[in-house]
């Protein structure tokens, strides 16, 4: 019997299908739901990711835009003064040795040559004579034409100079000032700023067609340069031509670094967009050929077209010849490897490869070419730049009373200053060559200033024992007391009053007690422990006996002393002390320097100068410091102390020098308390120095002024001064001769006679006995 209905194991069966069916139908609809979550949240998490990256994107921008802004629209550049020598000058009597000539050549670095001297920076010689083509230069009171002159020099004197063309004299040649050094910022970059007007049309040309030719039509970043470069260095087998624009290029050197990484491309080529998208095109080329770096000077980088200009070729850019052109484009691509200063067959190689470039695209001809690419390269020479830290520090101190520092770091200054490079160089070989025979011991110090008697300029400046260590500078900063080089001040007070005191005056080398209310008694002493009883104002000096110059200190008042050391120029504030009769006063060479240029003076004192004048970046004056002249103190007087500090240096305590100098000089031995300073400051006619020696931690020296500091000095001398100092002749002055022994008036034949200067009516009145037959050699009685 048949039934409808089906067994339960069917009606199972079914509802598996059924529902294997309905899941089969769901699954679907799941998956659909998962992939709309996904993209879901794909969108909402993609979509902020990208807003956030434009963000940032565009903050960097921002950045990058702010920086290109804020260094065009301020001051690009900081321009370094440039600091000059002075100009070697030549004038018929103008004394100057042969020597000298040759160093001031050799220092300029002008070229020696058998034939007439054809370019400027050329010389020849023979015996006394030179014959010298100058360069032009720009001085502080205009330009001055290269000059073509012959030079004779004749026992330390310029006895001809004439104009080698036209035969007739000439009155003054003003050499070229020598460069010295930087005032640089935290950098030492180095430019001389061009106007685009003062670029030359074929020079932007030529520029443009070997760096980037389609500067004015690109937009910063030039893809079709970069596969034309490609495909002409391919042709050529070698490195033509750059891929980078010149915008690129000037945004790599100012706010780049030089690594070649993704990272410094990508930001040069954005900033290379901003910035052509905010200046115009001629600012952007005028700013690039200020900015490329061209070479190396020491520690001095060249930038710009410019400076590389007279760098190179010694001339404005306006005044290169094509080839000379083609070598400072050139350079663009290596500057060291392209130099051609230092390698002038590779500076020639890639010169000819801009000539030939430039005749394919007919801006020379072919003609032009050969003859042009068959010239060498020639490169001039300039004044060797020097280390003068201490000089520098007296420029930078009288720069700083009427400039901001900030000024001299960044304004382009030109300064003329003072410094004799001839003298400059003697004075550090005195120091260098002479320390070690005072003292094996390399810690003892010296340092030296020299100064022109007649104006006051600073000829020369040395710190310490290694010139060139820009540390401490002695001469400027080292106070240390003076000792005996306070006695011609002393003197010269009490000498200012010839009724009171004369050169014969009787001075009183006997025991001596100061005492003063609630202070011990000072009870100063001589050198070598001994009195000497009665002894001359003269023979006092000579033989710088401490006694004497006490007692005639506190006799004509501390205050006196103190005025007339002002009056001779210094500004140090000194207490009314005793003790600064024996120099217990401490001051630096320089301060020193300053007191005896008025003595070198005959009593004219000048402020020392170190700087000429100054003129702004566009060489036009800015400030001159002239001449001052003041005369505080009597001359007839300082004539007097003169007279003696002759006989010092052939008598005295310096009387070694007259052995070893063959011209006059004046000057005076110092040494403090425990031998602990050693001084000399003395001039001839044309030269005053003051000479320092020492320990920094102020110990004993075992030197005295003359067996220390006085022996530098000595070897200064013999090798810049050429004249001989001679007290001036004046209305109230006379002569007469004395006794050395009792200061009273004797026959020049008499024993123990001297001739000394007196104030006219301050000659001694009374006679004094006359040995008959003696030799009259005083001195071998009195020194010896």
């Amino acid at each position: 019997m048949s039934s409808d209905k089906s067994s339960p194991r069917s009606q199972k069966k079914r509802k598996t299908k059924v529902s294997t069916k309905a899941k089969a139908r769901k699954r679907p609809a799941k998956k659909q739901l998962r992939k709309t979550k996904a993209r879901f949240l794909k969108r909402t998490t993609v979509i902020p990711l990208l807003l956030i990256s434009l963000v940032l994107f565009l903050g960097y921008l921002f950045y990058l835009d702010q920086r290109i802004t804020e260094r065009f629209e301020g001051r690009i550049w900081q321009l370094p003064a440039h600091v000059y020598a002075r100009p070697l000058e030549l004038y018929v009597g103008k004394y100057i040795s042969k020597e000298q000539i040759m160093f001031e050549l050799d220092y300029l670095n002008y070229q020696k040559v058998e034939d007439l001297p054809q370019r400027p920076a050329q010389y020849r010689n023979w015996k006394d004579v030179f014959e010298i083509k100058t360069r032009d230069f720009i001085f502080w009171d205009g330009e001055e034409d290269s000059h073509t002159i012959r030079v004779t020099i004749k026992d330390n004197k310029v006895t001809e100079l004439i104009n080698l063309y036209t035969t007739q004299g000439v009155d003054l040649v003003r050499f070229d000032a020598g460069y010295l050094t930087g005032i640089f910022p935290s950098h030492s970059q180095d430019r001389v700023l061009l106007k685009l007007d003062d670029v030359p049309d074929i020079f932007i040309k030529m520029l443009l067609l070997i760096e980037d030719r389609r500067f004015f039509t690109h937009w910063g970043v030039d893809p079709l340069s970069i596969g034309r470069a490609l495909l002409v260095n391919i042709t050529s087998g070698r490195t033509v031509q750059g891929g980078s624009t010149l915008t690129q290029q000037l945004v790599k050197n100012l706010f780049l670094t030089q690594d070649k990484t993704i990272v410094r491309k990508i930001n040069e080529a954005f900033m290379s967009l901003l910035l052509e998208l905010h200046y115009d095109k001629m600012l952007i080329l005028e700013t690039y050929i200020n900015e490329i770096y061209l070479g190396q000077d020491g520690r001095r980088a060249i930038h710009g077209f410019g400076l590389a200009s007279e760098f190179y070729f010694g001339k404005a850019l306006k005044q290169l010849s094509i080839d000379e052109m083609a070598v400072l484009v050139g350079i663009v691509k290596g500057a060291s490897y392209y130099n051609p200063k230092r390698n002038p067959d590779h500076a020639r190689e890639r010169r000819d490869i801009v000539l030939t470039t430039m005749q394919q695209v007919e801006l020379i001809t072919q003609r032009q070419k050969e003859k042009l690419s068959s010239k060498a390269v020639m490169t001039v020479k300039h004044a060797s730049s020097g280390l003068y830290p201490a000089f520098i520090d007296m420029v930078k101190l009288q720069l700083q009373q009427d400039y901001q520092a900030d000024d001299l770091q960044s304004e382009g200054l030109r300064v003329f200053t003072t410094l004799d490079p001839y003298i400059q160089f003697n004075t550090e070989q005195a120091i260098v060559n002479t320390l070690p025979w005072l003292s094996k011991n390399e810690e003892l110090q010296a340092a030296a200033v020299v100064v022109s008697p007649s104006n006051g300029d600073v000829l020369a400046v040395v710190g310490g024992r290694k010139p060139s260590y820009k540390g401490f500078n002695r001469a400027l900063n080292a106070e240390r007391q003076i000792g005996s080089l306070i006695k011609p001040v002393i003197y010269l007070a009490a000498l200012q009053d010839p009724s009171r005191y004369t050169l014969s005056s009787i001075l009183d080398d006997s025991e001596f007690s100061y005492q003063a209310p609630g202070q011990p008694d000072w009870q100063p002493q001589n050198y070598d422990k001994e009195y000497h009883g009665e002894v001359t104002l003269y023979e006092a000096l000579l033989k710088s006996h401490n006694i004497p110059a006490v007692r005639t200190g506190i006799d004509i008042g501390l205050d006196n002393v103190i005025d007339t050391l002002a009056a001779l120029g210094s500004k140090k504030s000194v207490s009314a002390l005793p003790s600064i009769t024996l120099g217990a006063i401490d001051m630096s060479p320089v301060e020193v320097a300053t007191v005896y240029q008025s003595f070198s003076a005959n009593g004219f004192h000048s402020p020392l100068r170190s700087v000429h004048a100054v003129l702004d970046k566009d060489r036009q004056p800015l400030e001159r410091y002239s001449l001052e002249v003041d005369n505080k103190v009597k001359p007839e007087a300082i004539a007097l102390v003169n007279s003696a500090m002759i006989d010092v240096t052939k008598y005295g305590t310096a009387k070694r020098l007259s052995d070893s100098l063959s011209i006059q000089v004046a000057g005076k031995t110092g040494t403090s308390d425990d031998l602990r300073d050693s001084w000399f400051a003395g001039f001839s006619g044309d030269v005053m120095a003051v000479v320092w020696t020492g320990y920094d931690d102020n110990r004993p020296t075992t030197l005295t002024g003359s067996s220390g500091a006085m022996k530098i000095w000595k070897n200064l001398f013999k090798e810049v001064a050429y004249k001989s100092y001679r007290v001036p002749e004046a209305p109230g002055l006379v002569r007469s001769w004395v006794s050395a022994k009792d200061g009273l008036l004797t026959g020049k034949d008499c024993e123990n006679a001297v001739e000394l200067l007196f104030i006219e009516g301050s000659q001694p009145q009374q006679k004094g006995d006359c040995a008959a037959g003696s030799s009259g050699n005083w001195f071998l009685d009195l020194f010896n």
